[in-house]
Parts: structure tokens; C-alpha cells; sequence
């Protein structure tokens, strides 16, 4: 699939589990027909809102091999192949590579620190032993590093990367990286990873986001971006009402990681709406309570997704 089609809500899909941890795989097809169904422009696998952190590599594979196969060339898929090392990661996206992705996605090693130097050297060496396209993901609150805009635009203008998640929040970046790409001629997909652009990411120079608040509502999503590229202001504030009242649900949890709270929230909705057969989390994150859990469906009833 080319790079051209590759526009709008990517979601990084949830893993759903089984309650000893492994993938639960018949829930994760049809939580892919959920999102394909409700008009989501592509699949991002094994990411953070995947939990991939807490995973084996065979999980992680057996998760990017269904969401290829239940996707089946409807939208692009994007795997995220990222490990502790340089090598890891390599291993890891050449086992992917096999599945049929679309593009692999990879974070700067996350137990060291790396200097800017060492991640060119990272990402070129990714590249080089792997044939999918490869994409940036700049996510500093978890792996320490943020990937500078000078890397990036200098990666994209080898050749060596084809994209970038920018889910650091830090707006002046993205805006320096614009104008790299802009004045060095420079073709980069830039993509954000927030729920709060959606309506707006194409006015700031993005293709589009990777809201993990897709997971539970995919349709509004779909069409507050689409909304947002066609101006029109009645579809953004409908869409932006939509995401305030989702956001509720992470807000239940009492204890917990704001991780947890957000898996958890859009794990257990999903139980509740039939598409999950459970809503496990990987350990150590904390599950929401039964009384927790309770305070979802009037959410899921103002969002539309109860009757």
C-alpha cells in the first residue's frame, strides 16, 4: 500500500487478553472489524495502548500476524517493532516483516539513553537490514529519549525512515519539524498521537493522528477528522463533544497508572458492548473494580454505544 493512501485516524489497537495473559486472538478480530467498520483509515499493532512493553516477542508477533490477516488490505497496518536494543529491534521487525505490514514503527532504545548521534545510527541500521518502510515513534515519557526534529528530517531525507508518531506533545516541535520538511523539500508522514487534535491535526501540518481513544469510538474519530479537513464546524464540535465524554471513562479509576485507567476504561467498555470476552490487563497494571466498572454504560449510553 502506498505511502499516499496512508492519511486519517490510524488506531492503535488494544490487545485484548485471555485471563492467564495470552492474546486473546477471536476478540482482537473482532475488535478489528469494530474499527474497520466504523471507518478508521488504518491499524497501528503492538503499540503502548497495545501494552507491548509488557509482552513477549511471540505475543507481539502473534498479535501484528492476526491484525494482517483479519485486516486483509482494508486499511494500512503499521507494526511496532521496538526493543531495548538496536539488535532487538531488528530481531523483532524481521520476524514481522514476514506478515505483511504495511510499515514498521520503532521507538530509540528504552532502557539507555541515547544521544542524537546514536539514534541516526539506530534508525539506519534498522533500514538497512529490514525492507518495510520505517516509521519514528517519538514518545519520550516512556523511553527517555525524544527523537529531535533535525534527526528526524535528516532520517527522511536519506530515505531511511518514511514517517513519524509524534506522541511526545510538545506542538513547537512538530512545528520546527514542518518547516524542515518544508524547506528541505523533505516528503515525511507526520502523524500525532493525541485525541484532542483529531478535528485539527491536518491545520497544523500533520496527515493524521493515532488517538488510542479510537479503540472505544472509532466512528467519531473517523468523521472528526474527516470533519476537520472539510471545514465543517457543526462535525468538529460534535466530534470534539465525543471525545470529552470518552474521556470520562479513564477517569473512574481510583488507583492505578493513568495507563491502567485508560486501558482498563476502554477494555472493560468494550466487554460490556460484546466485542471483548474479557478485559484483562497485563500485570502489573490495575484492572478497574467492579464498582468502577459500573460507573461505564450511562458513558457508553451518552456516546451512543448502548441501547
Amino acid at each position: 500500500m502506498s505511502d499516499d493512501v496512508i492519511r486519517g485516524v490510524i488506531v492503535p489497537v488494544l490487545t485484548p487478553f485471555n485471563p492467564d495473559e495470552t492474546v486473546d486472538v477471536e476478540s482482537l478480530k473482532k475488535l478489528v472489524d469494530y474499527l474497520i467498520d466504523n471507518g478508521v483509515h488504518g491499524i497501528w499493532a503492538s503499540g503502548t495502548t497495545g501494552e507491548f512493553g509488557n509482552m513477549s516477542d511471540s505475543e507481539r508477533i502473534k498479535v501484528i500476524d492476526t491484525v494482517v490477516e483479519q485486516v486483509n488490505g482494508r486499511v494500512p497496518v503499521i507494526g511496532n517493532v521496538s526493543g531495548g536494543s538496536t539488535q532487538l529491534t531488528v530481531s523483532l521487525a524481521q520476524q514481522a516483516s514476514e506478515s505483511g505490514l504495511d510499515g514498521i514503527a520503532a521507538t530509540p532504545p528504552y532502557y539507555y539513553p541515547n544521544a542524537q548521534d546514536e539514534l541516526l545510527d539506530h534508525y539506519r541500521y534498522i533500514q538497512d537490514r529490514v525492507s518495510l518502510p520505517l516509521w519514528v515513534y517519538n514518545i519520550p515519557q516512556t523511553v527517555k529519549t525524544a527523537v529531535a526534529p533535525e534527526t528526524i528530517a535528516t532520517l527522511a531525507a536519506e530515505g531511511a525512515v518514511v514517517g513519524v508518531k509524534d506522541s511526545s506533545g510538545a506542538g513547537e516541535l512538530l512545528a520546527q519539524l514542518n518547516v524542515l520538511c518544508e524547506q528541505g523539500e523533505i516528503s515525511l508522514l507526520r502523524f500525532l498521537g493525541t485525541a484532542f487534535r483529531v478535528t485539527s491535526a491536518g491545520a497544523v501540518g500533520a496527515q493524521g493522528v493515532i488517538p488510542g481513544i479510537a479503540n472505544l469510538i472509532p466512528a467519531i474519530c473517523a468523521q472528526g477528522w474527516e470533519a476537520g479537513e472539510a471545514g465543517d464546524a457543526d462535525g468538529i464540535r460534535e466530534a470534539n463533544a465525543g471525545v470529552i465524554v470518552a474521556g470520562k471513562a479513564s477517569r473512574i479509576a481510583q488507583g492505578g497508572s493513568a495507563n491502567a485507567a485508560a486501558f482498563g476504561a476502554m477494555k472493560a467498555s468494550l466487554k460490556i458492548m460484546g466485542i471483548l470476552e474479557h478485559d484483562t490487563l497485563s500485570k502489573p497494571f490495575r484492572p478497574l473494580a467492579n464498582e468502577e466498572k459500573e460507573q461505564l454504560p450511562p458513558i457508553l449510553k451518552e456516546l451512543g454505544l448502548l441501547n
